[in-house]
């Protein structure tokens, strides 16, 4: 069996979860997620620049429509004694949406996978566990029902409110500025919270004025309150220093937040839809271990590229990744059988962000299949000054010719990037390098090819390429020297 930490599934969830091998039951001490939230919608992986004929990459289509396979799963949980409860709720959105008129209706096929993978998790919750399930109001009062039938209504602790504050104000109705989270333990009265970690601070003076001249004089003041079910804290804005360019990316505070108050050092805490991996950063941080699953082979790639860039204690051996390529075969595999799948895969590896393509479509990319976002620290007069700037990446799975080369020269001049990496595989090394434009680029301490090749032998082995130290890690603004983690 794979040890339970630092372990990255991308695979569908319901595999894990319905698998004692690779999840045993009672294993996990937290379960958060931040599923899909029936939103109807596609989210992209943001990207700008000059060249304004680049779409960005898909990161997931939050869309869903009832197919024929349905049917059966509906049946399913009719037919069990357990999940009767969940078929019902099921049908009811059925009956809202009109679905027996419609059978493109979504909501009851969203509703019908979110009730197969939320009772899935119910087997994997030790005993004294929780379940933390963020969502919005476009589907909150129905998942309510689901995990009212799966843990019981009086497990449901609390439902928090996170306050965010910086919404957007449309026009034609109020500023929609929160998400709900639904805090349910597997048992009533036997689940971690631990209130010390997370006392907030008393908000007036009467406190103090009890404890020094009042009724409590003589006595210990407590050291805070227990905190509000309304959470106030910003979500992240474009400048955050910790923002991955993931559309639905949540603060590393919140997710900390969680972790501290329902686990205890050495859980696991697992993240069934970790998109970026901002639950697994906060369970490392906290001393907790973490187990991520999400079926996009980019997000895997780009969460153990974010571990290991913010823990440098940690090496890619410390983090297993199942589901992507492992060796140089698996790789040759995936780019024969699917090179859009490939290139995600390398560009998340990489923490590059991926470019659009529709299958098919030549050239519609404009040579870039990913993109780095790279803060450069430059010399300006006497202090130091982080700029942000970018380089190009283009994935090759096959052969590499020198026109495809010397075109990436071009384009990385046409958008505007400080480079260009070439990823490939070994045998294609030796064109890159004998066609690579060998000018150089600098930032305050030392000169970086302008074009250059990476292997995918030396992908798989985590390394990185000639690039600054503040390659794969984000900051801004200005410093007197320079500040690397």
């Amino acid at each position: 069996m794979t040890q339970l930490n630092r372990l990255l599934y991308a695979v569908d969830c319901l595999d894990v979860l319905n698998d004692p091998e690779k999840l045993p039951d009672k294993s996990v001490g937290l379960i958060y997620l931040d599923p899909p939230f029936n939103s109807n919608s596609a989210y992209n992986l943001p990207f700008k620049s000059r060249d304004r004929s680049l779409k960005p990459v898909e990161a997931f289509e939050d869309t869903w429509r009832w197919g024929a396979e349905d049917d059966g799963k509906l049946l399913d949980l009719e037919r069990n004694p357990r999940t009767r409860a969940l078929a019902t709720v099921v049908k009811f959105a059925q009956e809202v949406e009109g679905i027996r008129r419609r059978r493109s209706a979504s909501l009851a096929a969203y509703l019908l996978n979110m009730a197969q993978r939320l009772y899935a998790m119910k087997r994997v919750l030790k005993d004294t566990g929780s379940i933390y399930l963020h969502c919005d109001p476009t589907a909150s009062h129905y998942l309510k029902l689901v995990m009212d039938c799966i843990y019981g209504k009086e497990n449901l602790q609390n439902e928090c409110i996170w306050y965010y504050k910086n919404a957007s104000r449309g026009k034609r109705r109020l500023a929609r500025s929160h998400d709900v989270i639904f805090w349910y333990s597997k048992h009533v009265n036997s689940y971690t919270f631990n209130l010390q970690d997370i006392l907030a601070p008393f908000e007036s003076g009467m406190t103090e004025w009890r404890y020094a001249k009042g009724g409590q004089t003589g006595k210990e003041m407590p050291k805070g309150k227990t905190p509000d079910d309304v959470i106030t804290m910003p979500s992240l804005n474009a400048m955050a220093k910790e923002r991955l360019g993931y559309p639905t990316q949540k603060p590393l505070a919140l997710l900390e937040r969680i972790v501290l108050t329902s686990s205890n050092p050495g859980d696991i805490v697992l993240d069934p839809f970790c998109g970026c991996g901002t639950t697994a950063h906060a369970a490392e941080k906290l001393g907790r271990k973490w187990i991520g699953v999400d079926i996009s082979k980019f997000s895997t790639g780009l969460i153990r590229r974010r571990i290991l860039d913010n823990f440098r204690y940690l090496n890619i051996d410390d983090i297993f990744v199942l589901g992507t390529p492992e060796s140089i075969a698996d790789a040759r595999a995936l780019a024969q059988r699917d090179k859009f799948e490939f290139e995600k895969w390398v560009c998340g590896a990489m923490g590059a962000n991926g470019m659009y393509k529709n299958p098919g479509e030549k050239g519609v990319d404009g040579g870039v299949d990913g993109v780095v976002e790279l803060p450069v620290i430059r010399q300006v007069g006497s202090k130091y000054e982080s700029q942000d700037e970018y380089v190009i990446v283009q994935v090759k799975g096959g052969n590499v010719t020198p026109d495809a080369v010397k075109a990436l020269s071009e384009t990385v001049r046409r958008l505007g990037a400080v480079a260009g990496i070439m990823v490939c595989f070994d045998d294609q090394m030796g064109t890159v390098e004998n066609q690579r434009d060998k000018s150089l680029w600098s930032d305050a301490y030392k000169q970086y090819p302008y074009i250059q090749g990476f292997s995918i032998k030396d992908l798989l082995a985590g390394e990185k390429p000639d690039m600054p130290p503040t390659y794969g890690y984000r900051h801004g603004g200005k410093t007197s020297a320079p500040q690397f983690l």
